[in-house]
């Protein structure tokens, strides 16, 4: 009967929200500091809840950060642990994570083919003979 996952007590240390392993960049810096600038990170695991990184500069745990990502934007999140160069994040409100791993690329703009006569277009300076 104590199989299923909502009978078994949570364990200190035990996450509740899957994780994906991936490796993805993104930005870091303390939120509200408009003086220095960014900083890289490498994102090693992400989750609706937070994320693990590798990050050059160090941030002391409490600190309240901005977290650049690809494909979300800035997300605003606490550091909760600082080990050997990685750190771990909480964010403030819960991300879709599988919009950080989807390519950017640009739409088609069907409305930008219509303003444009591309027949009449010609390069300044081009012989057509």
């Amino acid at each position: 009967m104590g199989d299923m996952a909502g009978d078994m007590p949570l364990q200190p240390g035990k996450r509740i929200r899957k994780r994906d392993s991936l490796l993805l960049m993104g930005t870091i810096k303390a939120a509200g500091d408009y003086v220095r600038d960014t900083q890289p990170i490498r994102i090693r695991n992400l989750s609706s809840t937070g994320l693990m990184a590798d990050s050059k500069m160090e941030y002391d745990l409490g600190a309240c950060v901005e977290i650049g990502l690809k494909g979300i934007g800035l997300v605003e999140g606490e550091i909760v642990w600082v080990r050997e160069g990685r750190m771990g994040i909480t964010f403030r409100e819960t991300i879709d994570p599988h919009r950080a791993r989807r390519p950017v690329v640009a739409g088609s703009d069907e409305n930008l083919l219509k303003v444009v006569d591309l027949g009449r277009i010609r390069r300044p300076g081009l012989r057509i003979d």
